[in-house]
């Protein structure tokens, strides 16, 4: 994942659009996990403190299944900016909330072959990453 913050991780359901959603606010919500890379981990890790513990209602690898099964309304998903996407395969609408409380962070690298020149895009990726590293 991305780095995991306030507004860098979203619940994907139809609550009120004016407010974040509350982490407790999951424990009643049947949940679809994407087992992609550290993203169940992460979002283990994250409600593992709420009481009660939501249940997974489908486990999934696959981003577009996610997607899917949200948009029939089969449950909710955490899922970073990165893979988020208002509509499934299907054409179906997904909302997303902002999810307020503490969120982990997932550090992510920046690598290339050495001696290699950058381009310029590749510059302006490094400094907008390394600005944004203390949110």
């Amino acid at each position: 994942m991305s780095r995991l913050s306030g507004s860098g991780f979203r619940r994907v359901i139809r609550w009120p659009r004016r407010r974040p959603v509350a982490l407790s606010d999951l424990a009643a919500e049947p949940l679809i996990a994407l087992m992609a890379d550290e993203m169940e981990q992460e979002a283990g890790n994250l409600l593992s403190a709420l009481t009660p513990r939501p249940r997974v209602a489908f486990r999934t690898r696959s981003v577009e299944a996610v997607r899917s099964l949200v948009a029939t309304g089969a449950g909710v998903a955490l899922l970073p900016d990165l893979v988020y996407r208002p509509w499934s395969l299907e054409g179906d609408r997904i909302e997303s909330r902002d999810v307020s409380g503490t969120l982990p962070v997932v550090q992510v690298g920046v690598v290339w072959r050495r001696g290699a020149p950058l381009s310029p895009e590749a510059h302006d990726f490094i400094a907008l990453s390394q600005a944004s590293r203390g949110r």
